[in-house]
C-alpha cells in the first residue's frame, strides 16, 4: 500500500524564492509518453527511437514508457506491467497502433495515427514531433529534485514552476510520474527472451490521472510542492528496485497539452552502513492444506553490500529459522523462499517474519495473514456464456506444481458451453479466467458435484480472475481414526532421506502418494519405526499408515 502527503505554498512571489528553477523563458522541454507492451513485436523499435531522441537530446527530452492494451496483458505467471492509469491515457490519445507515443500530448497535423483527431503518432513521427516542439517557447519552467530515504521506504519529491509568462487558461494541472528502469522480463522482438530490459517504465502517477490543478496561472507566479509518498514493495507482483527509480513532471493545460517538464533521479540520504529490510512477505494465495514455504522480499536498504541474515518466521505460532546467504548490493531486491512446514489451521492464519538486529531495526518485521481454501468432493461442472468478445476469453485449471490439468477456449461469439471436468485424483487447484482484452466479458459458474459454488461471475473480472481449491484427503485415501492420527507424529517435517514415525506400537504398512494422487512408494515399519526417503523428489507428500486396520494420512514435506 502506499501513502502520500503534500505540503506546499502557493504565492505570487518575486524570483527571489525560486530554488531549483529558472526564471529566464526557455523552450519547451519534452514529454515523450510511448504506449507499449511485452506482445508488441514492433515495441523494441519504439523503444529504440524514443531512447535515441533522448540521448541525442540531454536535460531536454524526458520518456514514460506505458504498458497498456491487448499487447501488456500477461500469460502464464509473466510480469505485469500496467497500471491504473494506462487505459485512460490510451484513449485520451486515441492510440491505434502500438508503439504509439505523443509528444507533450499535442496534436500535429497529418503525423497523428488517427488522422484530425487524437494526438498519437507511430515511432516514425516522435521525431519530426519533438524537433517541432523543441523550438517553441514555454510559458512556464519546472525544477525538479527528490531524495530517497532507503530505510524508511519513503520519497521526497520537491517540484518548483514558475510562470515566465501568462497561461491562456486559469487553472493548469501540475503531474508527478514514478518511473522505474532497468526492469528485465518479457518482450517479444526484443531478441531477449525474458531477459529484455524495460526502461522508464510507468509505475504510479503520483498526482492522480490528470495531476494536480494550479490555479495561479500568470506571468510570475512561483509554485512549490513537495510530495511524501511512501514506496510499495511491488507493483502489480514487480518488485521495486529503489536504485532504479526516476521521478517525471511536468505542468499540462487541460488533461493534454503538456507546457513544458523535468525529471531525475532521487539523490540517496539517510542510509545506515548494514540495514537489511523486509520490504514485503509475498501475498499468499489460499493454502488447501497445512504446508506453506512463505516467500519474502528481502531489501538491502544499507550502503554495504548484504551477504547473509538469520531469519525467524512463525506460521500460526510456530517457530523456525532459516540463514540467507548470498550478495545482494546496496538498494537493491531479492525474493527469498523459506522452507517450507507443516502447521495447523487456526482459523485466523498468521505468517509472520523477523531478522536479526543490524543498524536499524524498524523495518525488521513484517507479518501476513492468509486463509484456508475450501475444499470440494466429487466431480465439478463448468458453464460459459460468453459475449461477442469470446476470441478474448480463456480459462484454465493447473495443480499445486504448477502443471495445467485441464483447460479451454478461445470461443466463439455468444457461444455457451457445459463441461464436466472428472478430478478424481488432484488435491489442490487453482481455476484461473483470462480476457486478453482486460475487460472480462464471459459469465462463469463452476461448481462441484453437490452444487456448492467454487467460483462464480458476471463477466466483471477485468484481465484474470482466480480461485485456489482443494479436495479432501480423507476422501480420496480413505476415512481415517481420529485417535491414532492424533497419536502419531512424522519427524522431522520437513524431511530429506529418511522419517521417523512416533504413536506406532506394531507392524504398520504405509503408503506415499505424492499431490496428484499417485501412489509412489508402499511397504511396512515397526522395530526402527523409519521410511528411507532416498529417491523421492523435493515437495508435498501424504503418507497413508495403517495399524491393524486402523487408518490416518499425515502430510510429510520433503526438502
Amino acid at each position: 500500500m502506499k501513502y502520500l502527503t503534500l505540503s506546499f505554498w502557493l504565492v505570487a512571489l518575486s524570483a527571489m524564492s525560486q530554488t531549483i528553477v529558472s526564471t529566464t523563458p526557455e523552450n519547451a522541454k519534452i514529454i515523450l509518453e510511448e504506449f507499449t507492451g511485452i506482445y508488441c513485436v514492433y515495441c523494441p523499435l519504439g523503444h529504440a527511437e524514443a531512447q535515441n531522441i533522448q540521448n541525442n537530446n540531454p536535460g531536454n527530452v524526458f520518456l514514460i514508457s506505458i504498458h497498456q492494451g491487448a499487447f501488456a496483458v500477461p500469460q502464464g505467471g509473466e510480469p505485469d506491467f500496467r497500471t491504473p492509469w494506462g487505459n485512460e491515457l490510451a484513449n485520451q490519445a486515441q492510440v491505434v497502433g502500438y508503439p504509439g507515443g505523443t509528444v507533450n500530448r499535442l496534436f500535429f497535423q497529418g503525423l497523428a495515427q488517427n488522422g484530425a483527431n487524437g494526438t498519437a503518432m507511430g515511432r516514425e513521427n516522435w521525431q519530426q514531433a519533438v524537433d517541432q516542439t523543441l523550438n517553441t517557447s514555454a510559458y512556464v519552467n519546472l525544477g525538479v529534485e527528490s531524495f530517497l530515504d532507503a530505510s524508511q521506504g519513503v520519497l521526497t519529491i520537491h517540484v518548483e514552476a514558475y510562470y515566465t509568462g501568462d497561461s491562456p487558461l486559469s487553472e493548469n494541472y501540475l503531474n508527478v510520474a514514478l518511473l522505474q528502469n532497468n526492469t528485465l522480463g518479457p518482450q517479444q522482438g526484443g531478441n531477449m527472451g525474458n531477459e529484455y530490459n524495460h526502461m522508464h517504465r510507468l509505475v504510479d502517477l503520483i498526482t492522480g490521472q490528470f495531476g494536480e490543478e494550479i490555479t495561479t496561472t500568470t506571468a510570475g507566479s512561483f509554485i512549490d510542492r513537495t510530495y511524501t509518498y511512501t514506496i510499495p514493495a511491488e507493483y502489480n507482483g514487480v518488485p521495486t528496485q529503489l536504485g532504479d527509480l526516476e521521478v517525471v513532471v511536468f505542468m499540462a493545460e487541460s488533461s493534454q497539452h503538456i507546457i513544458s517538464g523535468n525529471g531525475g533521479y532521487p539523490s540517496i540520504e539517510g542510509n545506515f552502513q548494514n540495514d537489511l529490510a523486509i520490504a514485503e512477505i509475498a501475498p499468499i494465495n489460499e493454502v488447501c492444506y497445512g504446508v506453506l514455504a512463505p516467500q519474502i522480499v528481502l531489501q538491502n536498504s544499507g550502503l554495504q553490500t548484504a551477504t547473509s541474515v538469520d531469519i525467524v518466521y512463525e506460521i500460526n505460532g510456530q517457530s523456525y529459522s532459516y540463514t540467507w546467504n548470498g550478495s545482494l548490493d546496496s538498494l537493491e531486491q531479492t525474493l527469498v523462499t523459506l522452507p517450507g512446514q507443516e502447521f495447523p489451521f487456526n482459523g485466523t492464519n498468521v505468517v509472520s517474519v523477523t531478522l536479526a538486529n543490524d543498524d536499524y531495526n524498524d523495518n525488521n518485521d513484517q507479518e501476513i495473514s492468509f486463509t484456508e481454501a475450501q475444499e470440494y468432493e466429487g466431480n465439478l461442472y463448468l458453464t460459459i456464456d460468453n459475449d461477442g468478445f469470446a476470441s478474448e476469453f480463456t480459462w484454465d485449471i493447473v495443480d499445486y506444481n504448477g502443471a495445467v490439468y485441464a483447460s479451454g477456449g478461445p470461443y466463439a461469439p455468444f457461444e455457451s458451453i457445459s463441461l464436466p471436468i472428472a478430478m478424481n485424483t488432484e488435491s489442490c487447484y487453482t481455476f484461473t479466467l483470462y480476457d486478453s482484452g482486460s475487460d472480462g466479458g464471459a459469465e462463469v459458474l463452476l461448481r462441484d458435484a453437490a452444487y456448492n459454488t467454487i467460483l462464480e461471475t458476471d463477466g466483471e473480472f477485468g484481465a484474470t480472475l482466480y480461485k485456489t481449491f482443494g479436495f479432501k484427503i480423507e476422501t480420496m485415501l480413505g476415512t481415517q481414526d481420529a485417535a491414532f492420527a492424533k497419536a502419531v507424529i512424522l519427524s522431522p517435517n520437513p524431511a530429506k532421506n529418511q522419517v521417523q514415525i512416533s504413536g506406532i506400537f506394531e507392524t504398520t504398512h504405509y503408503k506415499i502418494f505424492n499431490v496428484i494422487g499417485q501412489n509412489i512408494k508402499y511397504g511396512q515399519v515397526f522395530e526402527d519405526r523409519s521410511i528411507d526417503l532416498s529417491g523421492l523428489n523435493p515437495g508435498v507428500y501424504f503418507v497413508h499408515l495403517n495399524q491393524n486396520n486402523v487408518s490416518c494420512v499425515k502430510k510429510l514435506v520433503i526438502e
